[in-house]
């Protein structure tokens, strides 16, 4: 049977965080322009919006992560 030390996996929390701080705002930027594209009825302009949006403070918030480390 084999062994795992703590730091086997130190890893896995650090993939966890880069995934959850790029999903969270692009998840929350599609349902942020599907509501607003019901609002005003123009739906795939805020979605695109709301995706690009999502993944540029996403991809911010990983590289911050990134660097801090």
């Amino acid at each position: 049977m084999v062994k795992y030390r703590p730091e086997d996996f130190s890893g896995f929390g650090l993939a966890i965080n880069l995934a959850l701080s790029i999903s969270i705002p692009l998840l929350a930027g599609v349902l942020l322009g599907q509501f607003l594209g019901r609002q005003f009825g123009n739906a795939p302009l805020f979605v695109l919006v709301g995706v690009i949006l999502g993944l540029i403070a996403g991809f911010r918030q990983a590289m911050r992560m990134l660097l801090k480390k």
